[in-house]
């Protein structure tokens, strides 16, 4: 059925513009495989895939944790693992969105509209993240589908997820936001890793209009000094060069 869909698509586009999903598919050429609710513990890019979860359930139900940050982070665990993302948000019976389902895609709008660079046709980077670990693995956000443990998650400033953006360049994402004037390290890109395969020539902060951010690239990290005024939400991306 598959092969019949892509001849007919070849025969009237031209070229096989369109895909499949086919659910816990092996690797196939031509489909897109799911991974509904789980977070992998590394990159997995040997195939397309989309990462999949409720907000609450797959149907509508009571007291639902509408959290726009536990899905911004649960959105920021998968891309960084080469993966896209599906959320399902349930309608209320008559087909509308309750008031907090309404709030948070709004939400979860705004912060894409600053930092979508880092997501719309990003890849995984060489590095999916850094920070705190337990049990000698990188600590991550808790799988399953989105509610209160998801949002009561916390990091650090020291937790990061990276992306390469469609524009080649790195995107680092804090996972949280930081303390207004401090300072954060990011061990991934000191010098002596040379995971860039060059010095980093330029740190920009996506959202913010201010002076030039002040930065060194030492042996054992990139070091960045955060503005004195953050006026963002959930987590913050960097722009490395």
């Amino acid at each position: 059925m598959t092969a019949d869909f892509y001849n007919q698509t070849l025969k009237r586009r031209g070229k096989v513009s369109t895909f499949s999903i086919i659910k816990l598919r092996p690797t196939t050429n031509g489909t897109v495989n799911t991974q509904e609710g789980t977070i992998q513990r590394s990159i997995k890019a040997d195939q397309a895939w989309i990462a999949e979860t409720p907000v609450g359930d797959w149907y509508y139900g009571p007291n639902f944790v509408n959290d726009s940050g536990a899905v911004i982070r649960y959105l920021l665990e998968q891309v960084s693992r080469d993966g896209n993302v599906a959320i399902a948000v349930s309608p209320l019976p008559d087909g509308s969105l309750d008031a907090a389902s309404t709030i948070m895609l709004k939400e979860i709008g705004s912060w894409t509209r600053i930092n979508g660079a880092g997501i719309y046709g990003s890849k995984a980077w060489s590095v999916l993240g850094e920070g705190t670990t337990e049990h000698g693995k990188l600590r991550t956000l808790p799988g399953g589908a989105i509610g209160k443990k998801q949002a009561e998650f916390k990091f650090g400033p020291t937790d990061f997820r990276f992306t390469r953006g469609k524009d080649g360049s790195l995107y680092t994402f804090n996972m949280t936001v930081p303390t207004p004037g401090s300072e954060i390290r990011i061990e991934s890109l000191g010098s002596t890793a040379n995971r860039l395969g060059k010095s980093v020539s330029n740190v920009t902060l996506l959202g913010h209009q201010g002076a030039a951010l002040k930065w060194k690239q030492e042996s054992d990290a990139l070091i960045i000094r955060v503005p004195s005024a953050m006026p963002f939400a959930t987590a913050v991306a960097f722009n490395i060069r």
